[in-house]
């Protein structure tokens, strides 16, 4: 996870990430065709100590940072010594990453338009994207302050920027299973990449040492799923149809682990009004102010949190 490409963290829901209710040999039915409608979307870190920790703040509810504090007092001495044991075998890039990451997410799809809103610790995150124009609009919005920048893009100019982690079958083996999965409703089927002998450089066996590229993940997608969504999630996979869900293996012994997934499908009408971004900043173009726009958005998602600022977003 390269965290000096905080385009890419920030497409996640944005990730944001969901319950696979069990696995079926025999298919059954499933809901109609996802075209519009309304997705929420979830992300965790399972076995990374910081996961529980910051599942339980709301940046919604106040300073980040008090919440921290809040939780740390009720650990006890046992629960400290457990949690710093932990934290000292990941990666400084997991560490960062968890600190980063919007742990949940709300897509709003009709046809060929969708937007993510989402937020991390210290932003709220606004993303559309138009799939017939191949282009979109971002808005990230410190929690803290008034700091915002906002930037059209096309997807062909931001696709090696805003995609922190890129699967290829150049580098990777594919293994379709048989057997589908539902998620949030719909019958998925897992697709398995792993990583091919010398196709990222050599990692230590030291704690905590993850590969240059994840060793391994597990794609699930759903041909009732549109493919234009999967623009909303930091992980580029060439994929036909819609993918559900994301497990990311960074290490070998797969304890280093990131998870994305739908949490719940709504067929519903979606509004002119819901795939609206009201920037109230000047809005950059990515094509021609890239180093702006980075410097900007990394200053925002490590300044801090605080209450969220009126006219963040269009969910309230």
């Amino acid at each position: 996870m390269r965290i000096s490409r905080p385009l890419a963290l920030s497409v996640l829901p944005f990730a944001a990430l969901f319950l696979a209710a069990g696995y079926s040999s025999v298919p059954t039915a499933a809901p109609a065709n996802f075209t519009q409608g309304i997705i929420t979307t979830r992300v965790s870190l399972p076995g990374n100590p910081y996961d529980k920790l910051l599942s339980q703040i709301d940046p919604a509810k106040g300073n980040v940072q008090d919440q921290m504090q809040q939780l740390a007092m009720r650990m006890t001495p046992a629960e400290q010594q457990q949690f710093q044991a932990e934290a000292e075998k990941l990666s400084p890039a997991l560490v960062m990453g968890a600190m980063m990451l919007p742990r949940k997410g709300t897509i709003y799809c009709r046809g060929q338009e969708a937007r993510v809103s989402t937020d991390g610790l210290s932003y709220h995150l606004e993303n559309y994207f138009d799939g017939a124009k191949n282009s979109g609009l971002l808005l990230m919005a410190a929690h803290a302050s008034a700091e915002r920048v906002a930037y059209t893009y096309n997807a062909a100019t931001m696709k090696k920027s805003w995609q922190s982690i890129v699967v290829t079958e150049e580098d990777y083996t594919l293994k379709t299973s048989p057997e589908t999965s539902l998620i949030a409703g719909y019958p998925c089927q897992k697709t398995t990449y792993t990583l091919k002998p010398g196709a990222a450089a050599p990692t230590t066996d030291e704690p905590g040492a993850i590969s240059q590229k994840p060793v391994a993940l597990d794609v699930w997608t759903s041909a009732q799923i549109p493919q234009l969504l999967n623009f909303a999630h930091p992980v580029y996979v060439k994929e036909k149809n819609g993918i559900t869900k994301l497990v990311v293996y960074f290490d070998k012994a797969r304890k280093q682990i990131m998870v994305y997934e739908f949490a719940s499908v709504q067929l519903k009408p979606v509004t002119p009004q819901d795939l609206q971004i009201k920037p109230n900043t000047p809005i950059l173009d990515y094509a021609k102010d890239e180093m702006q726009i980075g410097m900007k958005s990394l200053a925002i998602m490590l300044g801090g949190a605080g209450p969220q600022q009126s006219g963040t977003s269009n969910d309230e």
